[in-house]
């Protein structure tokens, strides 16, 4: 039968759903039980091609497939990456080789977007510093941020963007957001009001980011929309690291400019010891967490595995294809 690598990383098992899945379509599903390989790409590149020497399609996490792999695997059909985003995946050496590369857009935004609040209300209310301050029997308080009429800003209304503008209008917020290509229904059912980019900046009281990493987007955060950032605002990042150039972000939140920064994503990841960020108390942070809820993990699993058989079956799921110019000739 035909391998499916599938990795522990996600926490998927023998027994998740996706791995009957395979099965019941003919497919042999081998489980990696090796989450550094699937983290961060820490076994390497040699390791990638070791354990996907056979296989014809893999359930991706966070190992990159740069062109050394991808040229190294001519069984592999189908990268199916568990999340939305694709930037560990070289797209171009990926379709050169004939190479089909999806995401899992329905599976994860809803946890991106729970994280998303989660870290507002971290920062605003400085949950993170005073449970430290109690841990070392410090018994002290200062007033905290609030949330009720304050304006959310939100940067890109895809799936993730759009599930939070859903969570945050029980907030009793004001949404406003800048989006190229608007759900225009879904703007006037969630009463959102559409600004451009300098309003954004200048209007938002806390600014989720919410944008695929591109060339176009790559360090849209920088020195100057930070500066025309309205003074003590707050930037939740869930979305890429690359994003945000962390460097002029410190320099923002030292200054006082910012009033905090929630991040689940960096530049470089892991984060390396001694980034400035440790330093500052109004920024809270978690290791790209925000897609990985219990049931977000599993659904990754499960729809990522589900394109891999609807590819083995000639069935072509455009919406989750990111690579599409390789369509013309291309077979299982």
């Amino acid at each position: 039968m035909p391998i499916v690598v599938l990795s522990s990383a996600g926490g998927l098992t023998e027994q998740s759903p996706c791995v009957d899945l395979l099965r019941d379509a003919g497919f042999e599903p081998r489980m990696i039980i090796d989450k550094k390989w699937s983290i961060g790409g820490g076994g390497g590149d040699d390791q990638t091609i070791e354990n996907l020497r056979d296989a014809v399609g893999v359930v991706a996490w966070g190992e990159k497939y740069p062109a050394k792999v991808i040229s190294s695997l001519p069984k592999l059909r189908v990268i199916a990456r568990a999340g939305v985003g694709f930037d560990s995946v070289d797209l171009e050496a990926a379709t050169a080789h004939g190479k089909v590369v999806t995401i899992t857009p329905n599976a994860n935004h809803e946890a991106v977007a729970e994280h998303s609040v989660a870290l507002m209300f971290a920062v605003a209310k400085n949950l993170a510093l005073d449970d430290r301050h109690i841990r070392s029997n410090l018994w002290q308080w200062m007033p905290t941020g609030t949330i009720r009429g304050k304006t959310m800003g939100i940067l890109g209304l895809g799936r993730i963007g759009r599930s939070l503008a859903k969570r945050v209008r029980g907030l009793d917020m004001t949404i406003i957001a800048t989006e190229k290509y608007p759900d225009e229904q879904f703007v006037r059912e969630q009463g959102i009001e559409l600004v451009d980019m300098k309003t954004l900046l200048a209007r938002s009281d806390y600014l989720s980011v919410h944008l695929p990493l591109s060339e176009e987007t790559s360090g849209i955060i920088n020195a100057d929309t930070l500066a025309a950032m309205k003074p003590g605002a707050v930037l939740i990042n869930t979305a890429r690291g690359a994003l945000v150039v962390e460097k002029d972000l410190v320099a923002a939140l030292r200054s006082g400019h910012l009033g905090g920064a929630g991040l689940d994503v960096f530049e470089s990841e892991p984060t390396k010891e001694g980034n400035p960020l440790y330093e500052i108390d109004n920024v809270i942070m978690t290791p790209h967490t925000a897609g990985a809820d219990e049931k977000s993990m599993q659904d990754m699993g499960t729809e990522a595995s589900q394109y891999i058989i609807d590819l083995s079956q000639g069935k072509w799921p455009q919406w989750a294809v990111v690579n599409g110019d390789v369509k013309d000739g291309w077979k299982f």
